[in-house]
């Protein structure tokens, strides 16, 4: 039996009740389909969404992912279906709708506009920032990456890096992006609590298009792994 959600994703579940929401499934190819629903109920062994219009696609036992909108910002968690029904609509037609089990857990908690996605598990690309005054570099490891900046995990203990700082990041990403060397202001320092590192968040100062493909790609290679686990 799968461990019981912890308060905290029960919490953000019953915050976003009526919210609209949307529901990520991997079609035979291994892209990813996102359907947008509504969160009607969140109960004790499980929760109640609005089909999809013009889809019975979601199949019982089908594992998909909710992404949803709570108060401490962007939030994502795999469910799975477990069958098809209909509530009272107060009218002549019942609602359609899609019972999901709860997640075990969120990830995210994204203020960013823009979606990010984990690189660390199958890419683990590495980069420099680069003090262009000092000439000081540190290395980091790449966690995650979105159209608008990047998670970091330095390789030194204790970086003298301070938020609002200005540096430059050099890292070499798949194609279509290659080679990047471009300025980003240091958001966020904090410990890594599984270790003595510390994480950075870094904003691109430049924006990069070629990054939206290469999210896309990205995207795909873990609905692949998802699609398999």
């Amino acid at each position: 039996m799968p461990p019981a959600p912890a308060g905290a994703v029960l919490r953000v579940l019953r915050q976003a009740v009526r919210s609209d929401i949307n529901l990520i499934r991997w079609c035979d190819d291994g892209t990813p389909e996102t359907l947008s629903t509504t969160l009607m109920a969140v109960e004790r062994t499980g929760i109640v969404v609005t089909r999809p219009e013009g889809t019975n696609r979601i199949r019982p036992g089908e594992s998909v992912e909710l992404v949803l909108q709570g108060g401490g910002g962007r939030f994502r968690g795999r469910v799975r279906c477990l069958g098809l029904g209909e509530q009272p609509s107060g009218g002549n037609r019942p609602i359609p709708t899609i019972r999901l089990s709860l997640p075990n857990r969120l990830q995210g908690g994204e203020r960013r506009q823009s979606h990010r996605v984990s690189v660390g598990f199958d890419l683990a690309p590495t980069g420099q920032l680069r003090d262009p005054e000092t000439g000081n570099i540190w290395l980091a490891d790449i966690i995650d990456i979105s159209m608008e900046g990047m998670q970091l995990r330095s390789r030194d203990d204790s970086p003298t890096i301070q938020p609002g700082d200005i540096l430059w990041l050099e890292t070499e990403l798949p194609s279509p992006v290659g080679l990047l060397d471009r300025p980003v202001r240091i958001m966020n320092v904090r410990r890594d609590g599984r270790s003595d590192r510390h994480l950075l968040g870094v904003v691109l100062i430049e924006p990069v298009e070629e990054l939206a493909e290469f999210i896309r790609k990205a995207e795909i290679r873990r609905a692949a792994r998802l699609r398999s686990s």
